[in-house]
């Protein structure tokens, strides 16, 4: 159930404060629902993850009552906790941070969060974790300063970094909005030899929302260089916005047979 506003009392001051909010939205019932969905066990992506069952709402909301006042230090120590929902709210609140700094052009400010949130990355262990944050706190950081290359490192990693390359992937969404379409490229090239249906996923998105933001021809190009390495997965998200037609023709293309 989606709690009301007036019905979430956060002191929103300390750790202690926030997480004993959360727990008490928590649902068992949710909790093995969400523990199926996320892949919680042995083997899967998620494996072990611990869940109270606090619907993504119900997060938002204690997030929008507690970030102004609850210090970016306790942000992390919340990104650590063993439950899902608190590092994610955590996760949240330095969004909401990084936000109003960019907005303010405090470059100092948001250096220290993303640097921060980087360091955080063993406790980013979820896509829903990945995707929420890393768009808008080291995507931002990217538009401000497309000089820093660390995740054109983290991209080239393993496929034991899952996390980490979909951090890097994911944080090309920005970047692409402001008209740099290179780097969603060079970094979905990167994931075309990796055996991660999640990283497939997260390139295949990203390629296509540069089609959406102008990027055909750079979407044109890419494809007829690599649609022969493309896994199936990233093939279909890139073409998702296409017509029939086009969705055809690139199929056709991909399996036809070369001298």
């Amino acid at each position: 159930m989606v709690m009301k506003k007036e019905n979430i009392d956060t002191p929103c001051t300390t750790a202690e404060d926030i997480k004993a909010t959360l727990l008490e939205l928590g649902s068992e019932k949710q909790s093995k629902i969400q523990m199926r969905f996320f892949k919680t066990g042995k083997g899967d992506y998620g494996e072990g993850d611990k869940f109270l069952g606090v619907m993504n709402p119900n997060v938002r909301l204690v997030v929008k009552e507690a970030w102004k006042s609850t210090s970016l230090e306790v942000a992390a120590t919340l990104a650590k906790d063993e439950w899902h929902e608190v590092r994610l709210c955590g996760l949240l609140i330095m969004v909401e941070k990084m936000l109003k700094a960019y907005k303010k052009k405090d470059d100092k400010e948001m250096e220290k969060i993303v640097r921060l949130y980087l360091s955080l990355h063993p406790y980013i262990n979820n896509w829903d974790l990945v995707d929420l944050s890393a768009i808008k706190i080291v995507g931002n950081w990217e538009v401000a300063h497309p000089e820093d290359d660390l995740m054109d490192k983290w991209i080239r990693l393993g496929d034991d970094a899952l996390w980490q390359r979909r951090i890097a992937m994911l944080s090309t969404w920005m970047t692409l909005r402001n008209g740099r379409f290179d780097m969603v490229m060079s970094r979905a090239e990167c994931l075309l030899s990796s055996k991660q249906n999640l990283l497939h996923k997260a390139a295949g998105w990203m390629l296509r929302e540069m089609y959406k933001a102008g990027g055909e021809a750079e979407l044109d190009s890419f494809l007829r260089q690599h649609i022969k390495k493309m896994p199936s997965v990233m093939l279909s998200y890139a073409c998702e916005k296409m017509s029939a037609d086009e969705k055809a023709y690139w199929r056709e293309f991909k399996y036809r047979e070369t001298d």
